[in-house]
């Protein structure tokens, strides 16, 4: 993994030779959910934080380097006033790094890309309280890697709101899953857990770096 992160970076930073950089800050919010788990909704909140450095490539396409902190994860709260004394909390921390290519259009720009994720730590809370080790027969894996579609709005010359949709592409907890009906990943492959998510996120734009 490591080797290729290298090779990819190396291949980037020898095609953009010249260029000019804008770097910035990205914070927001990211609503989650995990397919797999038997529960749906985007109903765990989490939150974004980090940096970018993007490049145009021409007029109308450009690509941007993102790093950033991100919480995912599940949420299904407990409601006995209705007889469901189930809960399920799953908090999720990660270091995400996505790479998005961008098309200009006016002022939106409509993004797709991969990302790799590293794991960090969880926590995890059912009805009986928080639980220290539920995963130890079929353990989270220390990478997510997905893909991702969104658009972005330029509010002013430097701030951008960010719209994006997410979702793994390789499970990143194999484990069978409990709602193999719902979601296309797996209706085909029935083998995990993935995640799925929905970020939005304020992009603050600095003066451009001189070329390098």
């Amino acid at each position: 993994m490591k080797n290729c992160l290298i090779i990819i970076f190396a291949l980037l930073s020898l095609s953009l030779s010249g260029q000019t950089f804008k770097a910035g800050l990205l914070a927001g919010l990211s609503g989650s959910q995990i397919e797999g788990d038997g529960y749906g909704g985007y109903n765990k909140l989490g939150f974004i934080a980090g940096g970018f450095t993007n490049v145009d490539l021409n007029e109308k396409w450009s690509s941007q380097f993102e790093i950033y902190f991100i919480n995912k994860g599940s949420f299904k709260a407990a409601k006995p006033s209705k007889g469901i004394y189930n809960q399920f909390y799953l908090n999720m921390n990660y270091i995400e790094v996505p790479i998005a290519f961008r098309y200009k259009y006016n002022k939106f720009m409509f993004e797709l890309g991969p990302y790799l994720a590293k794991f960090l730590s969880f926590k995890f809370k059912d009805e009986f309280g928080e639980r220290e080790q539920p995963f130890v027969n079929y353990p989270i894996k220390s990478f997510d890697v997905g893909g991702f579609v969104g658009i972005n709005y330029n509010i002013t010359e430097k701030l951008i709101f960010n719209l994006r949709s997410k979702n793994s592409l390789i499970p990143f907890r194999d484990f069978q899953s409990f709602d193999q009906n719902i979601g296309i990943l797996n209706k085909l492959f029935n083998n995990g857990w993935y995640h799925v998510d929905i970020n939005l996120s304020l992009i603050h734009i600095s003066e451009p770096t001189r070329p390098y």
